[in-house]
């Protein structure tokens, strides 16, 4: 239960980009897509409609998590531009191996290893623990108020 509620509370805030998001909220969000296009997937097989559901609930969910990332990055001090050269990089990876020959294909496998090593910077940001004091970004999303 905890999982929906969760995604409630982030889809309730589905395009704000600005703000802060705890690794608990961005990581719960994480599952209920995983969850959320396996469901999709299965439904969409039994009605014949292969692709087509996980594709629409796919495309519906693109927006929250690129926001709950950003938000997460901005937990950590980060911009969300930090999100622009992966992105980016692997929109260019089919490009990358559209080219045949033995000299392209080694390029490809570069930008390939380049790729992943930008996905490997983003996910030590996003594992990495918030500051619990406030930042440029707002205050802590983890933080307790005395207020009523």
């Amino acid at each position: 239960m905890r999982l929906f509620e969760s995604a409630r509370q982030t889809l309730k805030k589905y395009a704000d980009f600005s703000g802060r998001a705890s690794r608990e909220e961005f990581w719960l969000f994480f599952a209920f897509v995983i969850v959320a296009n396996a469901v999709a997937g299965i439904v969409g097989a039994l009605l014949g409609m292969r692709g087509i559901l996980s594709g629409l609930v796919g495309l519906l969910l693109i927006v929250p998590q690129i926001a709950v990332a950003v938000r997460r990055l901005h937990d950590v001090g980060k911009s969300g531009r930090e999100l622009v050269v992966p992105c980016l990089l692997l929109l260019l990876l089919p490009l990358a191996f559209a080219f045949r020959g033995i000299l392209p294909q080694i390029v490809a496998l570069g930008v390939l290893g380049v790729v992943l090593l930008a996905f490997a910077h983003l996910l030590t940001l996003f594992m990495k623990r918030g500051t619990t004091v406030p930042n440029r970004y707002g205050a802590a999303p983890t933080a307790f108020s005395f207020a009523s």
